[in-house]
């Protein structure tokens, strides 16, 4: 877990779902695997085709030095509209197949509402995150859930953090993002003034309220930019 900007008064978290709610790498695969298999469908060609086709536009992106984005802009890319890869997500993915009840991370945000507003934010459409946050038996403590069908943007489009804050009337500046993705996360964020914090997983959740309680100091400015160190 690292901080990259804190806020002097923060008053809300803005949580990821996916990599940061709950550690499941094959849960995680699926997702990538059965919307890769979709569009591979809908391009007419074979799923090992289509991921070699994601893979080449990824290294070009970075070879580009633009930086990580989601696998929903990816697809707009070869033609898919977010209102398809949205319709395509509520119909694949069943989050209640992959997870299950965790009480460590319901004493942990718990703790962290008492003190803060809660918004999940997440690049599945807003029925499959509340399906997430009921299988892991969290829903109760979210005041706010922004899916890929509330903005037709995913992250790291600001507009889904914009919302997120706007639901929980707290300004953006007293807002924090937590998630596993420094680009898709937590850039987009700091972009806004927000304050961000990087975690590895759900482990990371289970700490973050005694974390927070230490009062951590945050990273310098210039190494919160560069991203030095932390797993993107």
């Amino acid at each position: 877990m690292r901080v990259l900007a804190l806020p002097a008064e923060a008053r809300a978290l803005i949580l990821d779902f996916d990599g940061t709610l709950y550690s499941n790498p094959g849960y995680a695969a699926f997702q990538e695997e059965v919307l890769v298999g979709r569009l591979a469908r809908e391009l007419g060609e074979e799923a090992a085709a289509t991921r070699a086709r994601l893979a080449r536009m990824r290294a070009e992106r970075e070879a580009a030095g633009l930086g990580k984005t989601s696998l929903g802009r990816l697809f707009a890319e070869l033609g898919v509209s977010i209102q398809t890869s949205a319709l395509w997500r509520e119909q694949l993915i069943e989050p209640g197949r992959w997870l299950g009840p965790d009480g460590r991370l319901d004493e942990a945000l718990a703790r962290l509402e008492a003190r803060y507003a809660l918004a999940l934010v997440t690049n599945n459409p807003r029925s499959v995150g509340a399906k997430g946050l009921e299988a892991l038996g969290v829903a109760r403590r979210f005041r706010a859930l922004v899916g890929l069908d509330d903005t037709m943007e995913s992250k790291p489009a600001p507009e889904p953090f914009l919302l997120a804050a706007r639901l929980l009337g707290v300004p953006a500046i007293s807002c924090v993002s937590v998630g596993d993705r420094l680009e898709v996360d937590l850039a987009p964020a700091l972009g806004l003034g927000m304050g961000a914090i990087l975690v590895e997983g759900v482990e990371d959740l289970y700490g973050l309220p005694g974390f927070l309680e230490a009062g951590p100091a945050p990273s310098s400015p210039r190494e919160a930019r560069r991203g030095g160190g932390m797993r993107p």
